[in-house]
Order: C-alpha cells, then sequence, then structure tokens
C-alpha cells in the first residue's frame, strides 16, 4: 500500500518521465525506498513532503518486519553454539577499547523478543522481556486453573449444556431476534465435540456466555427469561454453576 502510493505520487508529478520504466515492483519493498529515495529531489513543494512521510512510514514498517527473522536468527544462532561475545562481534556492539560487547547483543535479543511478542503499548526495552515472559506464566497458570476447574465440573456441565439446547431449540428460552447467536452456536458445537481437557473446559465458558446473554436479553425486553418452569430452573441450575446471579 505504502509502495503503491509512492508510485502514484511519483506518477503523478513526474509524468512522462523515464525513471519511472524502472520502478521496482511493490513486492520488493526495499528497493522501493531505495528508488524512491534516490530520486526524491524530483518532486517538490507538497508532492515532497508527502513522498518524505511515506518513505518514513515504509522504513519505519521494514524494519518492524525485520524483527521476527532477527529475533529467530539470533536464538538459532544461539541453539547453534554461537557465543553473545561472537554474535555482538558481528553485529559490531564494540565497547570503547573496540572489543565485542556481549550485553548489548543480549539486550538485542530483549529487545526484539519484545517487539515480537508484547503488546502494542509496551516499550521495546530489554527489562519488559520479563515482564512477557511472567505474563505468559500467568496464562499458562490461569489455563491450568481453568482446565482444572472445567474438568471437576464437566459432568454438571455436559447436563447444564443439553438441557440448555434443549429448551433453546423448543423455544422456551427466548433470545434476542438481533443477536448473531454466537454462544448457543459455540456451545452446540462444544457439546458432541471435546476432544481434550482444554475444550471440555471451555464447555463452562460457553455455558457462562448464553446464560448471561440470556438473563441480559432478559433485562432489556422486560420479559422472563424462560417461558416454562422446567426452562427457568434449567438456567437457574446453569447460572449457579457458572457463579452468575439469576436474578
Amino acid at each position: 500500500m505504502l509502495a503503491s502510493q509512492l508510485y502514484d505520487l511519483h506518477r503523478k508529478v513526474s509524468r512522462g518521465e523515464q525513471y519511472l520504466e524502472r520502478w521496482p515492483g511493490d513486492a520488493e519493498l526495499f528497493g522501493v525506498l531505495q528508488f524512491a529515495q534516490e530520486h526524491a529531489d524530483r518532486l517538490n513543494g507538497e508532492a515532497y513532503q508527502e513522498a518524505a512521510v511515506l518513505r518514513m512510514q515504509l522504513a519505519e514498517w521494514l524494519r518492524l518486519a525485520a524483527d521476527p527473522f532477527q529475533l529467530s536468527a539470533i536464538d538459532d544462532a544461539r541453539a547453534g553454539g554461537t557465543s553473545w561475545r561472537e554474535i555482538a562481534l558481528k553485529l559490531r556492539y564494540l565497547d570503547r577499547l573496540g572489543e565485542p560487547n556481549p550485553g548489548s547483543a543480549m539486550n538485542l535479543r530483549k529487545r526484539l523478543y519484545v517487539a515480537v511478542n508484547g503488546r502494542p503499548g509496551d516499550r521495546r526495552q530489554p527489562q519488559v522481556a520479563h515482564l512477557i515472559d511472567r505474563r505468559a506464566m500467568e496464562a499458562r497458570i490461569a489455563e491450568a486453573r481453568l482446565i482444572e476447574v472445567g474438568e471437576a465440573h464437566y459432568p454438571e456441565a455436559d447436563v447444564a449444556a443439553r438441557a440448555l439446547l434443549e429448551y433453546y431449540r423448543s423455544g422456551e428460552i427466548p433470545v434476542d431476534p438481533d443477536d448473531d447467536g454466537f454462544w448457543w452456536e459455540e456451545l452446540a458445537g462444544a457439546v458432541d465435540d471435546r476432544r481434550d481437557a482444554s475444550e471440555r473446559a471451555n464447555l463452562l465458558v460457553y455455558v457462562r456466555g448464553v446464560v448471561r446473554e440470556t438473563y441480559a436479553y432478559a433485562k432489556r425486553s422486560g420479559q422472563p427469561p424462560a417461558v416454562t418452569d422446567r426452562a427457568r430452573q434449567v438456567l437457574k441450575e446453569a447460572a449457579s454453576l457458572v457463579n452468575l446471579d439469576a436474578g
């Protein structure tokens, strides 16, 4: 997109100029950047400024796009036995005496790790790499806990899911006509397709989703969440199972 915008800008301003015939293809982004910079002085005024901004954006995109490849290359080199000192030497990370600085190479790897695995708001600093590792560990712990709870309550969740679907399909549990039915579809798909502990744990998540949406619609519409006593009881039991307020 940025490469195409650069070309269109040059084509509009430099009509008939032969240099445009040598413009690299959009797939050669580094070549486009290099070529556009080489011919930057063919533009002037607002076009010159606009092209400079586009080159800036393209250069930033290329730099960020290269991060995953450099991170993988460093990790592969390390796995192959390359020392941090040698990596620093190859990257020209030298101290004041001209000696390789392994710490700088290690920090580069941490910054790349943040850029590739972090969140958009994370600062690209070595110390943030530890934060990302902690997040990953916390996510693993949370997933393990979810699976543990799901396995412990699976029999009740299975009964609740099948009962909810029965009364939903019979029309005894009203649904918002403007709702896309996401939670009900997920619940229906999960009931008979649970190949591992993680998928069994998700059954509780889907039960919670349909119960929450059912009560929310009842509150918005001012009508009861179910039209029969048995359906209301099933909803109440399901709400209790997933710790939702049935009121």
